[in-house]
């Protein structure tokens, strides 16, 4: 953070109108209830105003349209509050893992085969393999292992305890958070003889720009060609991605969700918490799953699925209110 952030500043960056004081100074970003003195909140849109006047927060983002008549705050009045709050949490208050210093530590272990740019930070007890590229403004954390022939792009960020495997690429501004594994074997079995063998993988990892993993994600190589994640999409801890994948630009998936080998998402695809996609499935542009579905069929583009095994939305919850409906249609039996 800097040393001085003010009311001002801060609405210069969204773009917003003040109402209060301009000079005012803020030292950090909080939630709006209970707040906290001296910080900056936002004001959901369909947020009751009662949080405003009871939050402790000096500095309040809301919408355009909200009506405010007397308060004791400074206001900053935007077209998208939540967008704006966290524009400026990002600009002025974001999180740093104990950044890793510019340059290479000395514990490090580097191929002289590999191209590294100058400024770049490499931290402690770094393996960096042969025939890797590492491009400017790139920063890779402690304990982090980087396999033969892969690359990294501008600005990407690699935490600490990553692994990375052999000829994975990795594009510009991709975040890696720490525990996850990029490139492992696919899970592919033969069976034969009445024994069980592993399908060789030699296949590879993209990442596209812009993509964000969570901490202990996998992501496993494709078996001949590639497994791929799409520019922009943002990835929750602990999911996993198998081999020859293919997710579209801006996805989102959340926590413990899982898509089986081969299958592909579209782009703009939404997946809640503990999705599960089963192996060799289209799933199309614009799809949603709610949280905890089993997704045993392709999906058209545009669909909304819910449940075990996913079904349309308003038809789940049709289904549901019968289901409810079964103890007491068995009684009068």
């Amino acid at each position: 953070m800097t040393s001085l952030i003010t009311a001002s500043q801060i609405t210069e960056l969204i773009e917003g109108d003040l109402q209060g004081n301009s000079n005012l100074e803020i030292h950090g970003a909080y939630d709006l209830t209970p707040g906290k003195e001296l910080h900056v909140s936002f004001l959901n849109k369909d947020s009751d105003l009662t949080s405003l006047h009871k939050s402790l927060s000096d500095l309040i983002i809301v919408s355009q349209n909200v009506k405010i008549d007397t308060i004791n705050k400074s206001i900053i009045f935007v077209d998208t509050p939540k967008a704006s709050f966290f524009k400026v949490v990002n600009h002025y208050f974001k999180f740093t893992l104990n950044e890793v210093n510019l340059g290479i530590c000395s514990s490090a272990q580097i191929s002289s085969s590999s191209i590294l740019a100058n400024d770049i930070r490499v931290g402690s007890n770094v393996v960096i393999e042969d025939n890797v590229e590492i491009h400017d403004g790139v920063s890779i954390g402690p304990n982090s292992y980087i396999g033969k022939n892969t690359s990294i792009g501008r600005g990407s960020i690699i935490h600490p305890n990553v692994s990375i495997y052999n000829n994975v690429k990795i594009g510009k501004n991709v975040i890696i958070n720490s525990g996850s594994i990029i490139g492992a074997s696919g899970f592919g079995i033969i069976q034969e003889n009445k024994s069980l063998n592993q399908v060789p993988h030699i296949g590879n990892v993209i990442i596209e720009d812009n993509v964000v993993l969570g901490a202990s994600c996998t992501v496993d190589r494709a078996t001949m060609s590639q497994t791929v994640i799409g520019e922009g999409t943002k990835i929750d801890g602990q999911v996993h991605i198998a081999h020859n994948v293919r997710i579209g630009k801006n996805c989102i998936i959340a926590g413990q969700s899982a898509v089986g080998g081969s299958s592909r998402l579209g782009s703009n695809v939404i997946l809640g918490g503990q999705v599960g996609i089963i192996d060799n499935l289209n799933i199309g542009d614009n799809c949603k799953v709610a949280a905890k579905s089993a997704v045993m069929k392709s999906l058209e583009s545009n669909m909304t699925v819910s449940g075990i095994p996913a079904i349309d939305h308003r038809k789940r919850k049709r289904l549901d209110v019968l289901i409810s409906k079964l103890p007491e249609i068995a009684k009068k039996k």
